[in-house]
C-alpha cells in the first residue's frame, strides 16, 4: 500500500497492482468521471481549474492536479466534498453525500473494481494524503439504494431532456424542478414520436411512478405526454386581473 510521501498530488488515485489492462483503464476513467463531477458541483467563482494529470512513475497512482490560477477557495472547496462525500457512501450514508447520480456511478465502479482485488489491496482514493478505502460496501449500498421500493400512478412536471448515464448510455428523462435528480422515462413505442417532438419542452408526463425508499422518484413509466405552455406562454397577471374583473 502506498504511503502519504509517495502520493503525487492532493487528490489521487491507487488502482493497486493486480488489476488487468482493461479494468486499469476503467478504474482511471471512473476516477476522472468522479473529478469531473465534483469540480462541476463546487462550481465556487466559476473560475476554470484546469486539472493535469500526474502519475507517479513506477507505481499504480494516478493523480490530478489543479493549474497554477486555480483558486484556492474552489481547490479548498471540491477537496473536502471530494473526501466527505467518498467517506459517506462507504459508511453506507448516501443522502449525506450529496453527489449528482454520475457521480456516484462512478464511485460504485470504483467499488466494484475493487471488490475484484486479488491481493486484497483494493482500490484507494487519497485526498490531500488521507486515504479512503473504495471497499465493495459502497457498492453494495448505492445498488439497494437505487432499487425502487414502491411504485404509484400519478403524473411529474419537467423539461424532457435526454442523460448520459455512468456507463455512458442515453436515456431519455425529465428534469422536475421539485427535485434535484433527472428521473428516467421508459416511453412505449406508440408515444416515441410524441417524445421526440418534446425535448427540452415543458411537458407533463402521466404513468407509473416508482420511488426510492426515501420517496425520491427514480424513474416513470409513461402512459401520456402533453407539452405545457413555456412561462412567456401563460396569461400575465394583467390578463387574470382582466379575466377576473368580467362580469
Amino acid at each position: 500500500m502506498a504511503t502519504p510521501e509517495q502520493i503525487p498530488t492532493d487528490l489521487t488515485v491507487d488502482v493497486g497492482d493486480d488489476m488487468s489492462p482493461e479494468e486499469f483503464m476503467s478504474a482511471v476513467r471512473h476516477f476522472m468521471g468522479y473529478v469531473t463531477e465534483i469540480t462541476a458541483a463546487q462550481s465556487g467563482d466559476g473560475a476554470d481549474v484546469g486539472w493535469t494529470v500526474r502519475v507517479r512513475e513506477g507505481s499504480y497512482l494516478i493523480g490530478v492536479e489543479p493549474g497554477r490560477d486555480a483558486p484556492s477557495s474552489r481547490l479548498s472547496m471540491i477537496y473536502h466534498k471530494a473526501e466527505h462525500a467518498a467517506v459517506a457512501l462507504a459508511a453506507g450514508d448516501i443522502s449525506s453525500a450529496e453527489l449528482s447520480d454520475r457521480a456516484i456511478g462512478h464511485l460504485k465502479a470504483l467499488s466494484d473494481l475493487s471488490s475484484k482485488s486479488q491481493n486484497g489491496k483494493g482500490i484507494r482514493l487519497w485526498v490531500q494524503k488521507r486515504p479512503i478505502a473504495i471497499s465493495p460496501g459502497i457498492a453494495k449500498t448505492v445498488r439497494e439504494d437505487w432499487e425502487a421500493d414502491y411504485n404509484d400512478y400519478g403524473s411529474l412536471e419537467g423539461r424532457l431532456e435526454a442523460i448520459r448515464d455512468a456507463s455512458g448510455s442515453v436515456k431519455i428523462a425529465v428534469k422536475d424542478f421539485l427535485f434535484p435528480r433527472s428521473i428516467v422515462c421508459s416511453v412505449p413505442e406508440r408515444l416515441l414520436e410524441t417524445a421526440l417532438g418534446s425535448f427540452r419542452k415543458r411537458v407533463e408526463i402521466e404513468g407509473t411512478i416508482h420511488y426510492r425508499r426515501d420517496g425520491t422518484p427514480v424513474s416513470i413509466e409513461a402512459h401520456s405526454i402533453e407539452i405545457l405552455p413555456e412561462d412567456d406562454e401563460l396569461p400575465s397577471a394583467d390578463d387574470v386581473r382582466g379575466i377576473m374583473a368580467v362580469v
